[in-house]
């Protein structure tokens, strides 16, 4: 891309097209926006997951079954480009777990648990997942920084 200088008749200075500065400005700032514009499928549930130094980086699963402190559950699923999430009762679960399996013909469910729950809460909740016709299981981490 090639500046031009135009030089004016009467006074002699230069003048600087600044109509494609300001087109590539407004595109950068176009392109920020629509890249950190990220949604997360946790947006509204407070948990907070345990910690691991190992994370296996994997796309976003469809189907997420959210585990809160006070062992409320929630499956969180995209419809329609919108994440949703419901809550559901433990008895309830396996249900409908089967039911947004079948419409998202997804079987992969990722564990989201708030790393202050009881493990033998969290195995119940994985079991009724897999009973429910889960055909992978996730577990959900954060990942901190380790110093070598």
């Amino acid at each position: 891309m090639k500046l031009e200088r135009k030089l004016r008749r009467r006074s002699g200075n230069l003048v600087f097209e600044l109509t494609p500065l300001i087109d590539v400005v407004f595109l950068l700032l176009i392109f920020f926006l629509v890249a950190t514009t990220t949604e997360d499928l946790r947006s509204g549930i407070k948990i907070e997951l345990p910690q691991s130094s190992v994370r296996e980086v994997t796309n976003i699963k469809e189907l997420q079954v959210i585990i809160a402190e006070n062992r409320e559950l929630y499956i969180s699923y995209k419809e329609n480009d919108n994440s949703v999430q419901l809550k559901v009762d433990k008895d309830d679960l396996m249900d409908e777990l089967r039911i947004k399996m079948v419409e998202s013909g997804n079987s992969n469910v990722l564990i989201s648990a708030d790393k202050r729950l009881d493990y033998g809460y969290v195995v119940e909740i994985m079991n009724i997942a897999r009973e429910g016709g889960a055909t992978s299981l996730d577990i959900d981490t954060a990942e901190i920084q380790v110093s070598e």
